[in-house]
């Protein structure tokens, strides 16, 4: 069961559970004060008891018997008296006062007792005459005690609430001055400008909300480099896109200038190119976007990184027949948890760069391999000119080329790069005879 909706605020909360705890403190306070008032009431109930019957203790029989008779005797009714018996010590009654009510005789009673009778309950007292043996018996309506209890509960009723009013009054002005630290923390944070990610003061902030005053500041600070790597992103897009279609439009103003059919055509040839050029860019572009915002892998299962890879060949000899460069598979491997989709666009660009990067008549070999119980690799080897160490160190930067005479816009290895990150693995890069590159897979 809620105590509260699901959108209370803290200040609501920590009320109503302080209230929670108090409440039932002051209940139980203002019970045992009551219960302490009854008991202090039957003492001076029975207080009132005694001093009446030590007064009609002193007078004799026939002195009470004219007080009886006395006009300011009768100022007692039954509604406030203090009735009184006589008996003697074998049980005769010899004197009883007129709104008495009907007691028994009792050899060997308490000195104080409550009986009920058919005038109602009584509070009685019975003291014996030592001289003589005779039994005098002083009794009380025990609805005077009740009334009286009332009449004092009702005097304590106003102090009491009145104190659960002031202690609601404090609970509820301690509660906002021990948040006043979270107000302030979400003033300044309100009043922060949509681009200040810079970290949140903790100065004031009490113990119990460092952390997420921590967790603020670290979101704060993945947000700033998200944004910085964006930044630099769209800044490298643009420069790297504005060269295909400066050239894209150059190529076309040259064909619509041209005169002979042979320099329009050629014309139109490189803004084909510049085109199919900016194409390419624009789309690992957007698979790098994509990959980015991928926390890790949606659909995973077993992958048998031959039967990928050969899939990828297949598709992949045209463009290597063209060149003249031949392919060649070999090894077997397979990992437990990978994404086939991915892992496919991971080896067509480690094929499109070995292809793009090796002369006609040279070689380009795939080889997979389970180094260890826990890793799988797939090298590409390719029998081009190969890296410097320089290069090597920067190759999977995203729009690195390795200098300005190798083709591509730089992203291909990049993407490669983040598809391992995203499996657990990583992308290394050698240069022993050519240019290979090896992607580490964990097996498990």
């Amino acid at each position: 069961m809620r105590f509260w909706p699901r959108q209370a605020s803290l200040r609501r909360r920590l009320i109503l559970l302080l209230l929670g705890v108090l409440a039932p403190v002051w209940l139980l306070l203002a019970l045992g004060a009551y219960l302490l008032m009854l008991q202090k009431v039957d003492t001076m109930f029975d207080h009132q008891l005694e001093r009446v019957a030590a007064t009609l203790f002193s007078l004799d029989l026939e002195h009470m018997k004219a007080a009886e008779d006395a006009p300011g005797f009768h100022v007692f009714d039954d509604e406030d008296s203090f009735p009184a018996y006589i008996w003697s010590a074998d049980g005769q009654l010899l004197f009883r006062t007129e709104f008495a009510p009907k007691l028994a005789f009792n050899p060997h009673p308490q000195r104080f007792q409550t009986e009920e009778t058919e005038e109602g309950r009584w509070r009685v007292i019975r003291v014996l005459d030592a001289d003589d043996g005779k039994w005098l018996v002083v009794a009380r309506p025990y609805k005077d005690r009740a009334l009286l209890a009332l009449d004092l509960a009702a005097t304590l009723v106003f102090p009491w609430i009145l104190c659960l009013i002031v202690m609601v009054a404090l609970v509820w002005l301690a509660v906002g001055k021990g948040l006043t630290p979270l107000y302030e923390l979400s003033r300044q944070i309100a009043g922060r400008r949509p681009d200040d990610l810079s970290p949140v003061a903790a100065a004031a902030t009490p113990s119990e909300a460092q952390s997420l005053v921590e967790e603020i500041n670290l979101l704060m600070s993945r947000v700033d480099g998200a944004l910085e790597k964006e930044r630099r992103f769209t800044a490298d897009a643009a420069h790297e896109l504005r060269t295909p279609l400066a050239a894209i439009r150059a190529q076309v103003e040259v064909a619509e200038a041209a005169e002979d059919r042979s320099t329009r055509e050629h014309a139109l040839s490189q803004a084909r190119r510049g085109v199919t050029h900016a194409g390419r860019v624009i789309e690992q572009l957007l698979t790098l976007a994509r990959l980015d915002h991928l926390d890790g892998l949606a659909s995973a299962g077993p992958c048998d990184l031959v039967q990928l890879a050969r899939e990828e060949l297949l598709d992949c000899t045209a463009m290597a027949l063209s060149k003249g460069v031949e392919i060649a598979l070999e090894g077997e491997g397979v990992i437990e948890r990978g994404s086939p989709d991915l892992l496919r666009l991971a080896i067509r660009n480690l094929l499109d760069n070995a292809i793009g990067h090796t002369p006609a008549g040279g070689l380009v070999t795939v080889t997979v391999a389970q180094i260890d119980a826990h890793y799988c690799t797939l090298t590409v080897l390719d029998t081009g000119s190969g890296a410097t160490p320089e290069t090597l160190q920067r190759l999977g930067e995203r729009f690195f080329r390795g200098g300005a005479s190798r083709p591509g816009s730089g992203l291909g290895l990049s993407i490669v790069s983040r598809i391992a990150a995203l499996h657990g693995g990583r992308l290394q890069f050698a240069s022993p005879a050519g240019f290979e590159a090896s992607l580490y897979l964990p097996r498990q």
